[in-house]
């Protein structure tokens, strides 16, 4: 990438913003080296890698590399055979226990969700019998234990003896010349213990003088009679210092034969905090992953300069489709220098795999190179050293791609509608060129020229550009020529301020003539200017002032329109609701009927049973047994007359029979459908007058009118004991159409909980087997508060966060139970 314009664009400035949230020094080095990929497929992987960094730290707060170190240093000393020191040591085994920790953490993320992240885990290295050995040995103040050996634990054994020993016959001493002393005290100097002797005392205590005070009051004297344990105290401690540096050689050693290893393992750890940290800036900026494509097609909505603080008014811009070339205008101080900076950024951030202030679907074109000559300076005061600077850019720039064109490093890209459509013209160029004021500071009549035949030479070497002027000349070759559109940043003059919205497709003003009308300068004055302008300019400025009020008639229009298309579509699905609720309760009110209907019949049932037990006994007249038939009769005839209720228009296959089966007459066994009730029953016999049939259906026989029945086919073997009663439900095709996907961004979390117990409710009753929740990422409270509800819904059988190219973690796929 070309080094002054990456300076130009500020992308040192993000690094070091996201250099910020890396944990450790290997981690910061890797960020701030972080260049952006001219290649598609290496920007999307690190795009995924940032993905999955961020989902990551919505299920795993605490993710990260917690104590590791850049111990490379330290490594390579060991390697050459140097000795570590105990604190270098502790280091080592932080690292190795980070690379333990985040080892696991990665191997348990599933592999469907973090392919990347997983496949980095499994291939980090784990030595924890490295941190074993060096827990054994040092001590968390970086202390070498006893333990550490056995010869270390007998020296210090005996070391402290000896010291006990000395210390007990000092203190006699302190005890028997105690006149003669300074203090009654023992302390240290040169390394040997040593007793205050007051000067003028000095031949009362027989012994070797080691230092004495400022004053020349005391002398610091070492008993003869002690020094014999003084000298074994000090060969103690020689002996011990030989076995520490022993014991850390040998560690020491066994680090440099795993020095490769442990090398490894800093530098993937230092990949993992990289991952993170770009995934954390991400949050902090409320960034999302873009598309990308390669046929210089950009697509940027509501998308933010990530530099910007305070209140920022996003930007939307698009090229790529119809044109690769956007012409800037508007006034000073309008926003043209920072929508053009955040193209150039924005684009640069998502080839290094960052995510971009941006809505979830914006697109982002990679480039093979992306040059930038955007002066910050807007004073009337151009010098010609300015001009110059500027102009030796763009030559620079110029010449840079025709270089690399010539060379073959630039890769030319087309669509394929390009490709079949214009054979014979020459396919875009996969570089960006962005131009701040193009041809200020110098003549304006001469800068016109130049910036003008500049983008005549970008627009054939079909290079995509965007351009800022305030030239009216380049309005019109905007206007005039193909493949290019005209844009501008609008500007209240009733406040005489910048609204910063970018307009693509309509020229800006320059609202010099209105500014001055507001500001009160004389009608005369701003009138003799109309008049020098000449009717063309005036022309000009008119045409541009309408355009503007007609485009935002539209938009008023437009907008009008889309609140009316809303308002009529919550009551269609308000209707709808109201329908299924009646079609609901109709379906109740027959159900219950039919359930009436059935308990009498069922009484009907008994009695006729006791009747039959009665006549068998001879204990009823025949008369009483013609009332009960009539009785029975008139209860047939009312279950009959209740209307059929409403079934799920769902046919059911129909079983084509022989003509043969057409024709013959009813027999017993056959399976026939019982239409007043509509179900299925066996036939078990029929009158001698064939008026009527006795069917059983379920547990209950009955005799039901001969013309009330219709054969389907020879009865089959039972599939269960207790056939199951059919329930009456509401008709599929009755219910209100349910959406794939329910869209609850920038929904309050009560409001959206309840709207997704609704939907989840409409999506199972119309048989659906998954739908999607759009939550974006914001804040992430409301995609936490939904997938809790979705963790312990009934309804739900799982979910997951849809593919990177579908939305990632701002779309969550739920399965439906079936």
């Amino acid at each position: 990438m070309h080094e002054k314009s990456l300076l130009t664009l500020e992308y040192p400035k993000i690094l070091a913003k996201v250099a910020g949230e890396a944990a450790f020094s290997a981690s910061k080095e890797l960020v701030l080296a972080l260049e952006p990929t001219p290649q598609i497929d290496e920007a999307r992987r690190r795009l995924a890698y940032t993905t999955e960094a961020n989902t990551m730290l919505d299920l795993h707060t605490d993710a990260g590399v917690r104590g590791a170190h850049d111990i490379r240093p330290l490594l390579a000393r060991a390697a050459r055979d140097g000795v570590l020191t105990p604190s270098d040591l502790l280091e080592v085994m932080e690292t190795v226990h980070s690379a333990l920790f985040v080892a696991r953490q990665l191997e348990k993320l599933a592999t469907e969700v973090f392919p990347l992240l997983h496949e980095l885990g499994t291939a980090m290295p784990q030595r924890p019998r490295i941190a074993q050995r060096i827990e054994e040995t040092i001590s968390e103040e970086g202390a070498v234990l006893d333990s550490a050996s056995p010869a270390l634990r007998k020296l210090r054994f005996d070391l402290r003896g000896a010291n006990q020993r000395l210390q007990e016959r000092l203190r006699t001493l302190v005890n028997e010349f105690g006149h003669a002393l300074q203090e009654p005290i023992i302390t240290i100097r040169n390394d040997r213990y040593v007793i205050p002797v007051k000067a003028e005392n000095r031949g009362q205590v027989r012994g070797i003088v080691h230092d004495q005070s400022s004053s020349g009051a005391t002398v610091f004297v070492e008993p003869l009679v002690v020094v014999e344990l003084n000298n074994r105290i000090r060969e103690l401690q020689i002996e011990e210092r030989q076995e520490i540096e022993r014991i850390l050689r040998v560690l020491s050693h066994e680090i440099g034969l795993e020095h490769e290893a442990l090398q490894t393992e800093v530098e993937l750890l230092a990949e993992f905090d990289l991952h993170l940290a770009k995934a954390r800036y991400s949050r902090m900026t409320r960034s999302n992953a873009p598309r990308l494509n390669d046929v210089g097609r950009i697509d940027l909505r509501n998308a933010r300069h990530p530099l910007l603080t305070g209140k920022v008014v996003p930007t939307n811009f698009h090229l790529g489709r119809d044109f690769f070339m956007v012409v800037i205008t508007g006034p000073n101080t309008g926003g043209k220098t920072v929508a053009l900076k955040t193209v150039g950024l924005l684009t640069l951030m998502a080839q290094a795999g960052m995510h971009i202030p941006a809505d979830y679907d914006s697109e982002v074109a990679v480039c093979a190179d992306i040059f930038a000559d955007i002066g910050d300076e807007q004073s009337i005061e151009q010098s010609l050293s300015t001009f110059s600077s500027h102009l030796s850019r763009i030559i620079e720039i110029l010449r840079r791609i025709e270089e690399e064109k010539q060379d073959g490093a630039l890769e030319i890209r087309g669509t394929l509608s390009e490709t079949l459509t214009k054979p014979h013209e020459p396919r875009r160029t996969n570089v960006m060129v962005l131009l701040d004021e193009l041809g200020a500071g110098t003549d304006p009549s001469e800068g016109s020229a130049l910036a003008r035949a500049i983008l005549a030479y970008l627009l054939e070497q079909h290079v995509t550009t965007v351009a800022t002027t305030h030239y009216s000349e380049l309005k019109a070759f905007a206007h005039e020529q193909a493949n290019v559109v005209n844009a501008s940043v609008e500007f209240n003059v009733e406040t005489l301020s910048p609204t910063y919205k970018l307009s693509i497709g309509l020229p800006g003003r320059s609202n010099a003539l209105a500014i001055a009308n507001r500001l009160g300068l004389d009608a005369g004055i701003i009138e003799r200017a109309r008049e020098f302008l000449g009717s063309a300019g005036v022309r000009m400025e008119n045409l541009l002032e309408g355009l503007q009020s007609e485009r935002k008639a539209v938009e008023d229009e437009r907008f009008r329109l889309s609140m009316e298309r809303a308002e009529a579509e919550y009551q269609r699905k308000q209707l709808e609701e109201e329908r299924y609720k009646q079609e609901e309760q109709r379906v109740r009110i027959l159900n219950e009927a039919r359930a009436q209907a059935r308990r009498e019949l069922d009484e009907v049932q008994n009695a006729l049973a006791k009747i039959k037990i009665d006549v068998q006994r001879a204990s009823i007249s025949r008369e009483r047994l013609s009332d009960a038939r009539q009785l029975t009769r008139r209860l047939e005839e009312k279950v009959t007359s209740v209307p059929e209720p409403a079934r799920p228009r769902q046919q059911t296959p129909e079983v084509e029979l022989p003509q043969d089966e057409l024709t013959r007459p009813l027999q017993l066994g056959d399976t026939v459908h019982v239409l007043s009730f509509g179900q299925n029953a066996e036939l078990l016999g029929i009158s001698a007058d064939r008026n009527e049939a006795e069917v059983q259906m379920g547990s209950m026989r009955f005799r039901v009118n001969i013309d009330n029945i219709e054969r389907i086919g020879k009865r089959k073997a039972k599939t269960t004991d207790n056939p199951t009663p059919s329930i009456v439900t509401p008709r599929y095709e009755d219910r209100p159409a349910v959406a794939l996907q329910l869209d609850m961004r920038g929904w309050r979390v009560e409001h959206a909980l309840e709207e997704l117990e609704t939907y989840l409710n409409e999506a199972a009753l119309a048989g659906m087997g998954s739908v999607r929740i759009v939550h974006g990422k914001g804040t992430g409270a409301l995609r936490a508060a939904v997938r809790e509800q979705l963790t312990h819904h009934p309804l739900v059988k799982s979910f997951a966060f849809a593919p990177a190219n579908e939305g990632g973690d701002g779309v969550t796929i739920v399965k439906l139970s079936a």
